[in-house]
């Protein structure tokens, strides 16, 4: 029970170091200079050429963050865990939430990922404690691709997680986008943002929404190099949003704000940190706590 989230989190202490994130590689280690990905040759360019991922020392790194969806095609292991306190339940106190991903790129325009999270609901006095575990399949298609934006199209299916009393399957699909705010003279700053819609299949409770959509916006700035004793040292505050489309809740929009830091140690390992605060009133929880762990390879 109380197990499963150190187990998770300790692949950190095991895996390999990554050959290094900064570089313009493909997934035998050759250096190359890509093309440019754009809606205009979707059908003709990217789909034979090997997985890859660019950088730039000089520009805003694209990168992975917290909350907003991540816009480019990965070749990771990756690690979550939040701590969400005081929720606005009559039951519930606190949520541990973790979970591990394998994300990988096949080539330059098509990502494949399997999720595996765990979740346990800490209970108020005289009320049950609950936990259970899910799956989730998700899919990315890189739909532009150049050295100051991208964009893609993510796809995500989530098993129901009954143990904690969740028998819906959410179905969600979105665009998640990133543009260098380099050019306009504000170095190594990147803006990163999406917009995703989601359905829920299946049994819930009464007046449960069926459709919701979440939006957040991210702006970060990287202070330290690609070569620094501590890579890419950055700060960001994220903006997340959540629209319920229909159910009790038509209407109710919920908004956190999360700043957070994220940087590299030794050969690539990424550690990123935040804290969630909620501004909606009343408010849903007094704080969530997130830590992320990624292994790129």
């Amino acid at each position: 029970m109380k197990t499963v989230i150190p187990a998770l989190l300790s692949l950190c202490c095991c895996l390999p170091a990554f050959a290094g994130e900064p570089a313009v590689m493909n997934s035998t280690g050759g250096r190359y200079a890509p093309s440019d990905l754009t809606l205009g040759n979707f059908l003709s360019e990217g789909w034979t050429q090997d997985w890859g991922k660019r950088s730039d020392p000089d520009a805003a790194p694209d990168m992975a963050l917290l909350r907003v969806q991540t816009n480019f095609l990965e070749r990771e292991i990756r690690t979550d865990y939040y701590f969400e306190n005081n929720i606005a339940n009559a039951s519930k106190k606190d949520i541990h939430f973790a979970d591990a991903l394998v994300a990988l790129g096949l080539n330059r325009r098509l990502m494949l990922e399997a999720v595996a999270s765990y979740e346990w609901i800490e209970p108020r006095a005289g009320k049950k404690e609950m936990e259970g575990m899910s799956e989730a399949f998700v899919g990315r298609v890189q739909l532009i691709d150049t050295a100051t934006s991208s964009y893609a199209f993510n796809f995500r299916a989530q098993a129901p997680d009954d143990g904690i009393g969740n028998h819906q399957t959410t179905l969600s699909c979105g665009i998640a986008g990133w543009n260098d705010l380099t050019p306009l003279g504000l170095k190594r700053m990147g803006i990163y943002y999406h917009v995703q819609e989601e359905t829920y299949l299946g049994t819930g409770e009464n007046g449960a929404k069926r459709n919701d959509v979440t939006y957040a916006v991210s702006l970060a700035k990287t202070w330290t190099a690609p070569d620094a004793a501590v890579r890419n040292f950055t700060t960001f505050v994220e903006t997340y949003a959540a629209t319920d489309l229909d159910g009790s809740t038509s209407g109710h929009t919920a908004v956190a704000i999360t700043p957070g830091i994220r940087f590299t140690l030794g050969k690539g390992n990424v550690f990123m940190a935040g804290v969630d605060i909620p501004l909606t009133t009343p408010d849903p929880y007094s704080a969530q706590y997130r830590f992320t762990y990624i292994f790129n390879f």
